[in-house]
């Protein structure tokens, strides 16, 4: 069993969080029946020049509950801007996946000055089609059902997080079968104290407010990256963000997914160290 990462009390319940390495502050945001190990590659290639802080949200990873008043995504990133109080850190940039991409651009909105640059990796800030809400529930009134995330759907589920190639490839490449491997256990491992929360989590990720005009006031550096060969997520709807916010980066990883911070880590890592090379975190 991992050992216990560190946590703050925000609104009642502890959120836990991995703290690693010296430097300006980025915050690492996972989305959806993810965790703070999604972003390991990052750490280690990040955290020799910047303190890289990755959360574990409500229902996921190692924290177990969350708030009775937490009820969207803007009181998500409120809790993430009080726990950096907590740490007494005042300006970070912040790297989003899936819906903590969504998060992230709430506390671009929330506290602008705080947050000097934004990196977004498969996400999407519109409302959600309404082709993926009615799967998505479908997939958690199964949870909801069986208070546990069944061997099946964990594996059907794991299959749409990596690129379309994922399983074929990982026949020859040791290193993404491991991934797909270590995913679908912790999909399947998630605690059934945690069905609730994660319930409650998904419901707000999944029916998120639009955020795509709101985004047009945002002036900070942002980097918008997609896979290419994903499920979940479509060039499209980076193109629209891409448009939405006024000088912000488009990249396009080839042959990943929605997970493509694994599936292409040294190409994520550099292009995310580049872009935050040039940020001012003063």
């Amino acid at each position: 069993m991992p050992t216990l990462s560190p946590s703050i009390i925000i609104d009642g319940q502890p959120l836990h969080y991995i703290d690693q390495g010296k430097g300006p502050v980025v915050v690492f945001c996972h989305g959806l029946l993810a965790n703070a190990q999604i972003w390991q590659a990052q750490l280690e290639a990040l955290s020799a020049q910047y303190r890289c802080i990755a959360l574990d949200f409500w229902g996921h990873g190692q924290t177990k509950n969350i708030p009775k008043n937490c009820e969207n995504l803007q009181d998500v990133a409120a809790h993430v801007l009080s726990l950096l109080d907590a740490l007494n850190i005042k300006n970070v940039a912040l790297v989003g996946h899936g819906s903590g991409g969504a998060i992230a651009a709430e506390m671009a909105l929330i506290a602008p000055a705080r947050i000097k640059a934004l990196v977004m990796l498969n996400s999407f800030v519109g409302f959600e089609p309404q082709v993926n809400c009615v799967k998505y529930q479908g997939f958690m009134a199964q949870v909801a059902n069986n208070q546990a995330i069944p061997a099946e759907l964990a594996t059907s589920i794991t299959e749409l997080f990596f690129s379309k190639h994922a399983n074929e490839l990982s026949q020859h490449n040791t290193d993404l079968a491991l991934a797909i491997t270590q995913f679908n256990q912790q999909l399947s491992q998630i605690s059934s104290e945690q069905i609730a929360p994660l319930l409650k989590f998904a419901n707000m990720a999944i029916f998120k407010r639009d955020t795509l005009e709101s985004v047009e006031a945002l002036t900070l550096p942002t980097l918008i990256a997609v896979g290419l060969d994903g499920y979940l997520r479509t060039a499209l709807e980076s193109y629209l963000m891409h448009d939405s916010i006024d000088g912000s980066q488009l990249l396009h990883i080839d042959n990943a997914g929605h997970l493509a911070n694994i599936e292409k880590a040294t190409n994520f890592n550099q292009h995310v160290i580049e872009f935050l090379n040039k940020v001012n975190f003063n």
